[in-house]
Formats: structure tokens, sequence, C-alpha cells
């Protein structure tokens, strides 16, 4: 799924002029060690942590997006890193929780490959 729909469907702002990727996986977490234990090469991470270690990891594993969550505000230094980094910065007010079901229910997958398909017997 291509970062501008993703934007589209979480109401979300990019805050850069960005080459619009594909991304597949998405994964969420406040925690740079959790990121750099299970985050995965492309991925969509959606967080509400907007410091300078949260895109350090971010680069090291590689995601192919950031979505801040709560209608964070983010600094100017935070996005030009951000952009230094190559990585595309996304906005919305909505919460971590409400941005990850709309996601995977629009058909992303967790960062274990699993889609929303594997859970509509359970619901």
């Amino acid at each position: 799924m291509l970062l501008s729909k993703i934007a589209e469907i979480v109401n979300g702002k990019m805050l850069w002029d960005f080459e619009d990727k594909n991304c597949s996986v998405c994964g969420a977490t406040d925690m740079v060690s959790e990121l750099l234990a299970v985050g995965r090469d492309g991925m969509v991470l959606v967080t509400g942590l907007a410091t300078s270690q949260m895109l350090k990891a971010a680069d090291i594993v590689g995601v192919g997006g950031i979505i801040v969550v709560r209608g964070k505000e983010m600094n100017e230094e935070f996005i030009e890193m951000a952009k230094s980094y190559k990585i595309p910065l996304i906005s919305t007010k909505l919460v971590m929780f409400t941005t990850c079901g709309l996601l995977f229910c629009a058909g992303l997958k967790d960062i274990n490959g699993n889609s929303v398909e594997l859970y509509k017997w359970k619901v």
C-alpha cells in the first residue's frame, strides 16, 4: 500500500514531500528497544515518540515510513532529521490503537506477516 494511501486512511498529513513508497507491514511502539528488536525493513512504524533516538533506530531497522499519532507536534529539527534519513513522516490526530486498526483492516499485515483474514472467524 502506498504511503499516500496510508496517510489518507488515517486522515494524516505528510510532513515533507517524500517519494511515495509501497509498504505492506505495520508495527507500533513507543519504545526504541522494541523497534530495534522486532522492526522490519520497509515497515510502517506507528508511534507517539518523536525523538532523534526513534529516528536513528528507524533508520537502522530500515522502516519505510513513520506515522506519529495523537497529533503530537514535531519540531523542525526532527522533520529535517527524517528528511536526511529519507524516512517519510505522517502525522495523525488518531490514537495508536485506532491508527493500527484502520491500517490492519485496510490490508496492511502485522510484523509477523499476519493479515486481518487470519482473524475474521473470531469476530
